[in-house]
């Protein structure tokens, strides 16, 4: 937004948005000078740096997220819920799950999800410290699922998957051990991996029992 020589002002909010606009997977402090029409020492005038930026951005594109929550659900059907709202919500924001891979919560947004998680969980007899201990050991398994299968995604018609079929076609074995199992969905498999996650993680530390250190007699 160049006029008559002057670059025209711009507010933190308009970097935000142009920022949300990008999206965090191709999110730079050049691809938002160009949205904005600005030069990038002009955009320092406004955010420290990329790191700053992408907290920025990353917090307000957290903050569309609403974790819904049925108090009816057991805490397993919970935890495997609250993951699956992760996953749907991180692929159709492509680059968020990697933001919070990197480093969770690092603002507000980010905050107010697991304090979420923290209440959903208190009424299901968890004590603040389990609630958040169950949390992120959901999240990492939930968000780590969800990279690896966008990670896949990309991958696809590429040689690359071309050779891993052929690693595995190598493998009397393995052509045994694919061929029994059933044809299934992306999701089918997260699903798969996260309720057993979720089952575990409950039995390991069930409503109302303290959080210990491993190795610590219960």
């Amino acid at each position: 937004m160049k006029t008559g020589g002057r670059t025209a002002s711009f507010t933190l909010r308009d970097v935000v948005e142009a920022g949300t606009r990008i999206g965090l997977d191709r999110l730079s402090m050049q691809s938002v000078a160009d949205a904005l029409g600005v030069t990038t020492a002009a955009l320092y005038r406004h955010v420290a740096g990329r790191s700053a930026l992408e907290r920025l951005v990353g917090e307000a594109i957290l903050d569309k997220l609403t974790l819904v929550d049925d108090p009816t659900e057991p805490a397993a059907a919970h935890l495997a819920g609250f993951a699956m709202q992760l996953r749907r919500f991180t692929l159709s924001h492509p680059g968020t799950a990697e933001y919070m891979q990197r480093l969770f919560p690092r603002g507000p947004s980010g905050l107010r999800l697991l304090e979420h998680q923290v209440t959903a969980l208190g009424r299901r007899g968890y004590e603040p410290a389990a609630a958040v201990a169950l949390s992120s050991a959901m999240a990492t398994v939930a968000i780590g699922a969800t990279v690896a299968e966008q990670w896949r995604a990309s991958l696809l018609g590429t040689p690359a998957i071309d050779e891993a079929l052929t690693v595995m076609a190598g493998s009397a074995l393995m052509r045994q051990a694919t061929a029994g199992i059933p044809a299934h969905t992306p999701e089918d498999f997260f699903v798969f991996t996260i309720s057993a996650a979720a089952e575990g993680l409950v039995a390991q530390l069930p409503p109302g029992r303290p959080l210990l250190v491993p190795g610590t007699p219960s």
